[in-house]
């Protein structure tokens, strides 16, 4: 599938069954359920992400940007973290959190703050600005996003189940390969 979407834009992109297909005439007889599973989330994922950057965009940042906003946003009453715990948090190097925090900075949507409780540490805060910015996109994601908000709420409650399972599933997976 990744061969394919490089080749076409989204809407042209082939769709993992057709794909699977031309695989089924090239070896008969394999399952291609993993493959048919993991391109549909590559697919929903690759969709997520396009909506993700419309959010990010129209509040003028980039998408890693507004991760750090939203991070700092759901953080507390206070909206500040250690850039270390915001770079594990968002699962990205410090190098990266340190760029989107100048960019963020220059912007006026955080600024970096002493730690209270650690001499000669550093806090990264969200300015009045960047909080706007995070609550309105949480607002735009919770209820215009992807047309996710059309699904019920038993229809949402069974995807959320599944995803899960599928995370569980390929978390003990990825644990049982590293062993």
């Amino acid at each position: 599938m990744a061969l394919q979407a490089d080749r076409h834009s989204p809407a042209e992109a082939a769709e993992p069954s057709e794909i699977a297909d031309a695989w089924a005439r090239e070896l008969p007889g394999l399952d291609l359920t993993p493959f048919l599973v993991s391109g549909g989330i590559l697919r929903l994922s690759q969709q997520v992400e396009r909506a993700f950057t419309a959010v990010a965009r129209s509040s003028g940042i980039g998408p890693g940007d507004l991760r750090v906003l939203l991070a700092l946003r759901r953080s507390g009453p206070d909206y500040a973290m250690s850039p270390t715990a915001l770079f594990k948090r968002l699962m990205i190097t410090s190098g990266a959190v340190s760029k989107q925090v100048d960019r963020l900075a220059e912007l006026e949507l955080v600024e970096r703050v002493s730690d209270p409780d650690i001499l000669r540490g550093v806090l990264i805060s969200l300015k009045p600005a960047g909080r706007t910015i995070a609550e309105n996109a949480m607002l735009r994601i919770s209820t215009s996003f992807c047309g996710l908000e059309n699904l019920s709420a038993a229809e949402a409650g069974r995807a959320i189940e599944v995803l899960g399972h599928l995370q569980r599933t390929m978390d003990a997976a990825e644990t049982a390969e590293r062993a």
